[in-house]
This record gives C-alpha cells, sequence and structure tokens, in this order.
C-alpha cells in the first residue's frame, strides 16, 4: 500500500512536470513575498478554450442588407459591424476586436476597437450590440480580404472579401433663382436668389457617393415670375427654365441642375403655403430638377436636403414609393411594403453613429417621415452614376437645341429653337422623331428625340427634349412626329434668309454694367457669356425680345477676354454674333465650406467633406486642411481618428487657378 502511495506521488509530480513543460500559464501564490523566489510555490493554472466567437461582418456606407449585397463606393466612409456570440449566451466584459487586410497580398495597418462587453448574441436591430469599426481611409479601394478576430484570442477569426469600386464624382450646378411671386392666394412679393447650398450634407451621407462637387451657377440669378403657390404650371414652367438654362450653358448632360427658390423667413413670411403644398419637382432620368432652399425647422431638421435627395432621385430614374403617394416600379419585396427601407441603415458615419430601423424608416422617395435611403432605391441610385454619372468628353459639333412641352391631349407646343455647337445627346426612349426638311419640303434628316416626365400630386409635365446633328443644307421647317403613330404633333417654320446683324456692346464699368444690343427686334435670341474662350458658358437672357438686353457684370466670371454671344432663334442656318468686352471682368472671389459632424464621442473617427466653388472655375479641388493649425494631407474628404476630447477648429482652403483662395472653418467638439 505504501508502495503504491508512492506511485501515485510520482505520478502527479510527473504530470506536474509536464503541464509546466508544456506551458501552461502559472500564477504566484499570493502567500509568497514579493521577491523572496525561494521560499514561493507555483501551482498549475488550466485555462478552458475562449468561449467568444465572431460570427459575421456587416459593412455599410448607408444601408446593407444581411448578406452585403448593397454595393460598396471606393473612398466612401465605411463600418463594419462586427457580430458576437458565446454558446452559453452570455456576455463577456473587456473585450475589444482587431480588424486586419490585406489588398492583392500587401498586408494594411490594422484597427483594433475600444474595450467593450462583447454579445453572447449580437443583433442587427441593437447597435450597441455588435463591434462598430470604422475603416481606415487606405482600405477603401479595391478588393480587401478583411479578417476580424478577438484581440489577444488565436481562435475563432473571422474572414471575409469586399470589394469597393469607383463611382463618378456628382456633379451640381445650383441655379439661384430670384422669385417673384404674383397672382397667389398668399405670400406674392420677391424673393432673393439664395447665395448658398444645404444640400450636399444629406445627399453625401445617404447617397452611393464619395465625392460631390456643388457649383454655385455664376452670373445674375435666373429671374422667375408666377405662382408656385398655388399653379402648378408655374412649377412646370420654371422646370421648362431650368432645363433650357442647361442647354443654352452647354452644361453636361451628367450635371444635375438644381433651381433653388428661397423659402423666406418664415411661414408668416414666405411665399409657400406652410398647410401643404408643392415644394419640388424633378424630371425622371433626365438631370434637371427644381427644389426649395432653407426650409424651416418645422419641416424637420434636415428638410431641404432630404427635398433635394427626393428630387435629384428623380433625375436618377427613381419613382416615387408608396407613402401617402401612388407608388411606381416600387420594390415587390415584402420587406419594402409601405415604402420601408426594408434593410438598417446607418447615418452619421464618420462621427456618432445611428441605426435606422426598417419599420421605423421610409425611403426617400415617399411623401412620409422620416425617412431615409432603402436598399432598393441604394442599388438604383449607383448604377445610375455609374452608367451616367461621369464627365465624358465628346467634340461638339453645330447641332441643333429642341424642346417642348407636351399637353394632356398629347399635342406638341415647341420652343424657340436654336442652332448651336453642343454634344450630341444619346436619346433614352426615343418615344418622338424630329424631321428636318429643306425649302421643297423634303426630309434630309430624322433623328429621335425624347419624352421627359415629371410627376409630383397634383402636378403632370410632360416636354421633348433632343439635341440633334446640323445637315450641311438649311433647315426650312422642322416637324415633331410620335414614334409610335408615325403622327405628326408639331412644327415650326425656320427662316432661311440671311441675316445682316451688326451686335454692339456698351460698357459701363463705374456701375459694372453693359448694353448688348443685335437691333433685330421681332426674333427671340438667347444670350450667354464667357470669359474662357467658349470652355464654358452663362446664359444671361433667355428668347429674349427687343434687340438688346442690359446685363449686371458684377457676377459675370472675370480674367480672359470675355465676350457675349446672341443666337438667334427658329433661323435654317447657324445665326450667332459675338461681341467682346472692352475691359476684362476682376476675377470673383471664391466661396468655400465643409460639411461634417460637430459632435463627436472620443475615441470616435470623424469624416469631414470639402466644398468650393468659383465663378471662374467652377467646382474647385485645389483644397490643404489643418486641424488646430497642423497641416494635415487630405483632397476632398478628410478622416480624422482619436480627436482628444475638446473643441478643434478644422481650416479648410481652396485655391483657384488665378491664385485666389477661399478659406472656411469647422469646430468639432469632442466629447468625453
Amino acid at each position: 500500500m505504501k508502495l503504491r502511495l508512492a506511485s501515485l506521488l510520482s505520478l502527479f509530480a510527473l504530470a506536474l512536470a509536464l503541464i509546466v513543460g508544456l506551458g501552461v500559464d502559472t500564477r504566484q501564490s499570493a502567500a509568497a513575498p514579493v521577491g523572496a523566489s525561494s521560499n514561493m510555490t507555483y501551482l498549475p493554472y488550466v485555462s478552458r478554450a475562449p468561449d467568444l466567437f465572431i460570427t459575421k461582418l456587416e459593412v455599410s456606407q448607408s444601408i446593407q442588407d444581411a448578406n452585403n449585397t448593397v454595393p460598396l463606393v471606393a473612398n466612401r466612409p465605411t463600418v463594419v459591424r462586427v457580430y458576437t456570440a458565446t454558446s452559453s449566451g452570455s456576455d463577456v466584459p473587456n473585450t475589444s476586436i482587431t480588424l486586419s487586410a490585406t489588398r492583392g497580398g500587401t498586408p494594411l495597418t490594422p484597427v483594433t476597437s475600444s474595450t467593450q462587453t462583447a454579445s453572447g448574441a449580437s443583433s442587427r436591430a441593437n447597435l450597441g450590440s455588435t463591434y462598430n469599426i470604422t475603416l481606415p481611409a487606405s482600405w477603401l479601394s479595391g478588393t480587401v480580404i478583411v479578417t476580424a478576430k478577438v484581440t489577444g484570442q488565436t481562435q475563432g477569426s473571422f474572414t471575409q472579401t469586399f470589394t469597393f469600386s469607383t463611382v463618378p464624382t456628382l456633379n451640381v450646378v445650383i441655379v439661384p433663382i430670384n422669385y417673384t411671386q404674383t397672382g397667389a392666394s398668399g405670400g406674392n412679393g420677391f424673393y432673393a436668389a439664395p447665395s448658398s447650398e444645404q444640400i450636399s450634407n444629406w445627399i453625401m451621407r445617404a447617397y452611393p457617393l464619395s465625392n460631390m462637387n456643388v457649383t454655385i451657377r455664376p452670373g445674375v440669378p435666373v429671374a422667375f415670375t408666377g405662382n408656385l403657390r398655388d399653379s402648378s404650371d408655374s412649377w412646370v414652367n420654371l422646370l421648362n427654365l431650368t432645363t433650357q438654362t442647361k442647354s443654352n450653358d452647354s452644361a453636361p448632360d451628367s450635371t444635375v441642375y438644381y433651381s433653388y427658390v428661397n423659402f423666406g423667413a418664415n411661414c408668416s413670411n414666405t411665399w409657400f403655403n406652410c398647410s401643404g403644398g408643392i415644394a419640388g419637382i424633378g424630371w425622371i432620368g433626365y438631370r434637371e430638377s427644381v427644389g426649395i432652399h432653407n426650409l424651416p425647422p418645422g419641416f424637420g431638421p434636415e428638410a431641404t436636403g432630404e427635398l433635394a435627395g427626393h428630387e435629384i432621385g428623380h433625375n436618377f430614374g427613381r419613382y416615387h414609393a408608396p407613402c401617402n403617394v401612388s407608388g411606381t416600379n416600387w420594390s415587390t419585396d415584402p420587406k419594402h411594403a409601405g415604402a420601408s427601407i426594408g434593410e438598417y441603415g446607418l447615418d452619421g458615419i464618420g462621427g456618432t453613429l445611428k441605426l435606422l430601423s426598417p419599420s421605423g424608416y421610409v425611403d426617400m422617395m415617399s411623401y412620409c417621415d422620416p425617412v431615409w435611403v432603402s436598399d432598393f432605391t441604394y442599388k438604383a441610385l449607383y448604377t445610375d452614376q455609374v452608367n451616367k454619372g461621369a464627365f465624358v468628353w465628346a467634340p461638339q459639333e453645330e447641332s441643333l437645341l429642341i424642346g417642348g412641352s407636351v399637353a394632356d391631349d398629347g399635342s406638341v407646343a415647341l420652343d424657340p429653337v436654336y442652332f448651336a455647337p453642343a454634344t450630341a445627346v444619346p436619346s433614352q426612349n426615343a418615344l418622338y422623331q424630329v424631321e428636318l426638311l429643306d425649302s421643297a419640303g423634303n426630309v434630309i434628316a430624322t433623328h429621335p428625340v425624347d419624352l421627359l416626365v415629371a410627376e409630383e400630386p397634383g402636378v403632370s409635365a410632360q416636354a421633348i427634349r433632343g439635341v440633334v446633328p446640323a445637315p450641311d443644307v438649311p433647315v426650312a421647317e422642322l416637324r415633331v412626329v410620335e414614334a409610335a403613330s408615325g403622327t405628326a404633333v408639331a412644327s415650326r417654320t425656320l427662316s432661311i434668309a440671311n441675316m445682316a446683324v451688326n451686335a454692339t456692346l456698351v460698357q459701363q464699368t463705374a456701375n459694372e454694367t453693359a448694353t448688348v444690343t443685335w437691333g433685330i427686334t421681332d426674333v427671340p435670341a438667347n444670350v450667354r457669356y464667357t470669359a474662357n474662350n467658349g470652355l464654358t458658358w452663362t446664359t444671361v437672357g433667355l428668347n429674349v425680345l427687343g434687340g438688346s438686353l442690359e446685363v449686371d457684370l458684377s457676377t459675370l466670371p472675370g480674367g480672359g477676354s470675355g465676350r457675349f454671344q446672341i443666337l438667334l432663334a427658329d433661323q435654317g442656318t447657324p445665326t450667332r454674333f459675338e461681341v467682346a468686352l472692352a475691359t476684362p471682368l476682376v476675377d470673383r472671389q471664391p466661396t468655400a465650406w465643409i460639411n461634417g459632424p460637430e459632435v463627436v464621442a472620443a475615441g470616435s473617427p470623424t469624416a469631414l467633406y470639402a466644398f468650393g466653388s468659383d465663378a471662374e472655375d467652377g467646382a474647385l479641388s485645389d483644397f490643404v486642411w489643418s486641424v488646430d493649425g497642423n497641416p494635415v494631407e487630405a483632397q476632398s474628404a478628410l478622416f480624422l481618428n482619436d480627436l482628444a476630447p475638446g473643441e478643434h477648429v478644422i481650416t479648410l482652403s481652396a485655391t483657384t487657378s488665378s491664385g485666389q483662395t477661399a478659406v472656411a472653418s469647422h469646430i468639432v467638439t469632442v466629447t468625453p
């Protein structure tokens, strides 16, 4: 028996030696004083395999589904939601997650989350149950293999591949409107054009974009007189005016022209009917729209941006979502019933995150609140911008600019027709054809033109639009034919007589005005201005009668050899005349501004966006950033991590090609 006991003791000693030799952690006995190594006793400490594991990754830039099928945009702020679980369902305190990544086999700098309690069963509905890690800017392009693991744990890692695709920059030209309301049930009077924009912040957060250029259209604001309060026809007329302005500016088809009407001071001093009324309109699939600037907080804290998101959404081909408005071409998936966003949205990326529930938010194309973008709409916006958003340079050729309104009975009223150098616009639906006839009545060319449609409750607008190549012989008549039936629905006679014009200009440098005169009083004319030899144009008069136009020079682009061009309407051959300024205009002062969060929590990343507009250069891109006076490297987007608690002054400067600089500041307060 003593032999047996000795054998057991020997086996125990051997086992202990093996355990220690295998490197199992040992802990110093609490009874042993520090430094008394000769008196220390070591006891074995055997730990169980960790119970925490990662179940999935969800990568969101605005909205995402459970299978990560919503496309990811390169260089757009991105959050990875890391889902955890335990076999017991119990939470695990004091834990962090480390993300590592490679691109093309090259490791990227890893990022570790803050320490928090890991959920024993993460839920999509609970933002606090997941680790929400904002990815470094260096990760946000190409195909990236991401691995997540519990920090300090070798088991249970989770790997997934994500691809960030390039999306063209969205170019938006804000068209300020000097609005005079007459004949309305209230609010008659003059409303001066806005001089700033309030739409880029919301659009950048909701749309699938990494960059957005916003230009405040130079020149005197476009004048419009009507009754937007009570008359749907006035909204249609303003939308048509926006389309004509863009066409005569020779702006790229990919650019959004967004006309801006000032709301006024408040509901006691406004043209708008605050009990309910039309607030905007936009062509479906064609990038011209109209909306209101400076909507008061009573309509929602971000109503102006949400309105623009809705109208520009129409420009991206989106119809209404069915909530308080009839839906068209809406998703048939049950998750989108009632215009629900369908999946969990994520707002505030690059600031304070906010989870948007599909049961609480509706799609931005609806007439309900609160709104965000659904995964259905987001994917469609992505596709439209990828396919149509890029500016593709193409040589201009002599063209006819054709437009007109379509009545409910199908009849067409053609606008004056102009010849101008332009880039042909490919037809999208070709529901109409335009026939060009010579003086003998022979058809010398046929081209497709499009039907444009805009619909809001109480408003229905239809128009035709086309930019078609000019023939080599004079055009005596233009005829519009309905493609399906072959029925001629409109025609316009063009003059083939040569026009003798002596265009003159009288410039008053003291008050910065000029009078352009061409002397033909009974023929409409478009008048436009260029300071860069026709590279860009600013329309200063549409369908002007009387043979002269006084122009305010104070807001036109400066520099170069500025000149005006007068285009006569309804001529069978290109008929235009030019007259130059005697004294070049001075360069206008550019403007710059910053969008982004004003308050973030300590340890949270911050994403800020730069914007700049210049009368001469358009949208600016030469940006310089500083944080608390220290220069930082960034372009149109600035990503900041781990700002210390307190106030931080972010400064942006934007420099024009002529060396002028605009400066903007933005304060970010970091809360402990």
